[in-house]
C-alpha cells in the first residue's frame, strides 16, 4: 500500500481535505493552476475539500507552449473542474523584453504574475489563493540556488499584507514523486499525472540571456517541431533552451582540459573545436547558487565524446573554475544564423539531484535535423552537466 510519510495515503488525503476545509471555512478560493502535476493536485484537492467555491485560473503569460493553455483546460475540465483563462501576455512581454539578467526575469515575473492573480482574487470576492509550491522549490529558493516564482512565505513575503490573499500551498512540505502518488490515487489523468516538469515562468527560463519577441518565436517553433522525438529520449525531463550563438575561444585553461578530454577518448591530433557561450548560467557550488560559464566542445565524431560524457564531467571542473556546465556540439557548425539550441534532458526522481541519460547518436542528429530547418538556428549542443554543479534549467 502506498504510504506518504509513514501514513497510509488514504489517510493521508483525507487528513489533508480536512484541514483545506477548516482553513477556508466557507470563504471563496481562487486557485493558481498550469496544468502541471503540483498545481493540479493542489487544486483538485481543495474542490474535493469545498467544491464550486474553488475558481480555477489558467495565467496565459506568454510563455506556455504552443497549444498548451487550451489542451490544459480541457484535460482539467475533464476532472470536473471549471477552468478560467486570463490573458496577461502583453504586460509580461512589454515589461520583460530586453532584459537580460536571470534573477532580475524571474523577479519581474513573480511581480507581474501575483499582480494578476490579486486583481482577479478581489474580482471573485475571494479570500485565499491555493498553488502547487513543493518542498523543492522553496527549499531551492531559500537556499539562494534560485529564486522559484511561487516561493513567497518562505522568504518573508507577506501575500495578505502584499497582494490582499491569503495564501494555501498543502502540497509545500512533499517532493515530486509523492505528489505523482497523490496524483496516482485521485485518478487525476496520467497525462498530468506523469507530465514533465515545466517551471512557472515557462519558456522565459529557456530563451537564455535576453528577452527578444523573435528568440521565444524561434524556441516555441522548435519545441513543437521536437516534441515527439524528445520524449524518447529515455529522461524524466527534457527540453530545449535558446541562446545566442556562442563565439569560438580558447585559454590555457580549456586547452588543459581538451588535453583531458583527449587522454580520455584516446583521440588523437586536431579537430576540436570549442564554442564559449555569452549567457552565464546558473550552477551550485557548494549549496550556493552561482552563474558561471558554458563552454560548448565540438569533435566530428560525435559519439566518441558522447559515449565519454561521465568522465568529461567529473574531470572539468578541476581544470575550468570558472564554468559550471559543459555541452556537446551535435550539429556540424555554419556560420549563418543567430541563435544556437541546447538539448537538455536529465534523470531524476526528486529534482534535487540529477544525471544525464546517453542518447543514441541517430536521435540526436534526428533532432538536429529537425532543429536546423529554421535559419536562425546555428548550432546544437547537448548538455551533458549534471545537478550539481548544474542546476535542471538554465536561469
Amino acid at each position: 500500500m502506498m504510504k506518504i510519510y509513514d501514513k497510509n495515503i488514504e489517510e493521508f488525503v483525507d487528513e489533508l481535505i480536512n484541514s483545506l476545509r477548516k482553513i477556508i471555512g466557507d470563504k471563496y478560493v481562487l486557485a493558481a493552476v498550469s496544468g502541471g502535476v503540483d498545481s493540479t493536485v493542489a487544486t483538485y484537492l481543495t474542490w474535493l475539500a469545498v467544491g464550486d467555491r474553488v475558481k480555477a485560473y489558467i495565467i496565459d503569460t506568454g510563455f506556455m507552449r504552443e497549444g498548451e493553455i487550451e489542451k490544459v483546460k480541457s484535460l482539467l475540465e475533464s476532472m470536473g473542474l471549471q477552468v478560467n483563462i486570463y490573458d496577461a501576455s502583453e504586460l509580461f512581454y512589454n515589461s520583460l523584453i530586453g532584459k537580460s539578467d536571470a534573477e532580475e526575469k524571474r523577479k519581474i515575473f513573480r511581480e507581474l504574475f501575483y499582480e494578476t492573480l490579486a486583481k482577479l482574487v478581489k474580482e471573485e470576492n475571494a479570500d485565499f489563493l491555493v498553488q502547487g509550491t513543493i518542498a523543492p522549490d522553496w527549499i531551492e529558493t531559500t537556499g539562494g540556488i534560485k529564486t522559484q516564482h511561487n516561493v513567497l512565505t518562505q522568504i518573508g513575503i507577506k501575500p495578505e499584507l502584499k497582494y490582499g490573499f491569503n495564501l494555501i500551498e498543502p502540497l509545500a512540505n512533499l517532493y515530486k514523486d509523492q505528489v505523482r502518488m497523490l496524483a496516482k490515487y485521485l485518478k487525476i489523468p496520467e497525462e498530468i499525472r506523469e507530465r514533465q516538469p515545466f517551471p512557472g515562468p515557462g519558456l522565459l527560463v529557456r530563451c537564455v540571456g535576453e528577452f527578444e519577441l523573435e528568440k521565444l518565436k524561434a524556441l516555441k517553433n522548435m519545441t513543437v517541431l521536437c516534441e515527439d522525438l524528445l520524449m524518447k529520449i529515455d529522461a524524466s525531463q527534457s527540453f530545449l533552451a535558446i541562446f545566442k550563438k556562442p563565439r569560438m575561444t580558447t585559454s590555457k585553461e580549456i586547452s588543459d582540459f581538451i588535453k583531458e578530454v583527449k587522454n580520455i577518448t584516446g583521440i588523437g591530433g586536431r579537430g576540436f573545436k570549442t564554442f564559449e557561450f555569452y549567457e552565464r548560467v546558473t550552477g551550485i557550488k557548494g549549496d550556493s547558487r552561482v552563474y558561471s560559464k558554458m563552454l560548448g566542445i565540438y569533435y566530428k565524431e560525435v559519439d566518441l565524446l558522447l559515449r565519454a560524457k561521465d568522465e568529461i564531467v567529473k574531470v572539468f571542473p578541476k581544470i575550468l573554475k570558472k564554468h559550471t556546465r559543459i555541452a556537446i556540439m551535435v550539429s556540424e557548425p555554419r556560420p549563418a544564423g543567430k541563435y544556437a539550441i541546447a538539448i537538455r534532458a536529465v534523470k531524476t526522481s526528486d529534482f534535487m539531484t540529477a544525471s544525464v541519460p546517453y542518447v543514441d547518436i541517430k536521435l540526436l542528429q534526428n533532432i538536429v535535423d529537425e532543429v536546423m530547418k529554421d535559419k536562425r538556428i546555428t548550432q546544437v549542443y547537448y548538455d551533458i552537466t549534471p545537478k550539481p554543479p548544474a542546476t535542471i534549467e538554465y536561469e
